[in-house]
């Protein structure tokens, strides 16, 4: 195992771009949003095609959660409500954080404009978490692990992912508009964590590059593996390579869209 660290994962990808492509090498990392936005910010020399996505295994999904104080239940009620008051809400955010580009999302979705709700950034989560727990503002978009901490003081309305959350009683987001007769938007990941290798790898061994997939999906199907995951609080789902490929490519077209607009 080597550790490469620095540039928000890109000295990491660099190195891994530079090691041989013969199945020695693999790049074990936080594979979204960190190689994209590395291809976004930095003078990157690689691609999202120079990866070969296996899976992503540890996800954490931004949650939509309001002050426990409130009265909204859903988020169409918190969308009415900022519609017919603007500017009297306010949603706490970390500045280009997926949980800012998700609020947008699900505005435009709503057909919200932007300026009805007053959004407060903080540059850390845990002080954007204190204030929508201390009342300062009525709603957070954040990842739901890290919102676990405050779980008494907040009311979950929304998850940003595929599926719903055992720790929270909240549809999906796509869900959420779904219900209200409004188009899903694309399913924008917080973080994953998880494995790639080098495409020229997979595609110069195509045999070589699925035994190591069938051999990852196999130890993430072993009970007490997984159990001995969940209880270090470590993510042990399995998307698989073309699933984990189709999250990242399409969040790469909505993380260049919002660095575009900033």
């Amino acid at each position: 195992m080597i550790n490469q660290e620095g540039g928000g994962g890109h000295v990491g990808h660099t190195y891994f771009s530079q090691m041989p492509k013969d199945g020695s090498y693999f790049l074990a990392t936080s594979i979204h949003p960190y190689i994209s936005n590395a291809m976004l910010r930095f003078d990157a020399d690689y691609t999202l095609d120079d990866f070969a996505f296996i899976n992503g295994q540890w996800n954490d999904h931004d949650l939509f959660a309001v002050n426990a104080e409130t009265p909204y239940k859903t988020l169409a009620e918190f969308m009415e409500a900022a519609k017919a008051e603007p500017g009297k809400l306010k949603v706490s955010v970390v500045p280009g954080s997926t949980g800012a580009i998700n609020l947008e999302l699900a505005l435009e979705a709503f057909g919200v404009d932007k300026s009805a709700v007053n959004i407060v950034t903080y540059q850390s989560g845990g002080k954007a978490r204190t204030a929508v727990a201390g009342g300062q503002v009525d709603m957070t978009v954040l990842a739901a692990d890290g919102t676990l901490s405050i779980a008494e003081y907040v009311r979950p309305l929304a998850l940003a992912a595929d599926e719903p959350s055992e720790d929270w009683d909240a549809p999906t987001l796509n869900q959420a508009l779904e219900k209200n007769g409004l188009e899903a938007v694309p399913v924008l990941a917080g973080s994953m964590r998880g494995l790639a290798a080098h495409a020229e790898f997979k595609k110069n061994h195509p045999e070589a590059f699925q035994k190591m997939v069938d051999a990852y999906k196999a130890v993430l199907e072993d009970e007490a593996f997984v159990k001995s995951l969940k209880e270090q609080k470590i993510g042990a789902e399995w998307l698989g390579p073309e699933r984990t490929t189709e999250i990242i490519n399409s969040n790469f077209e909505v993380l260049k869209r919002f660095d575009t607009e900033e």
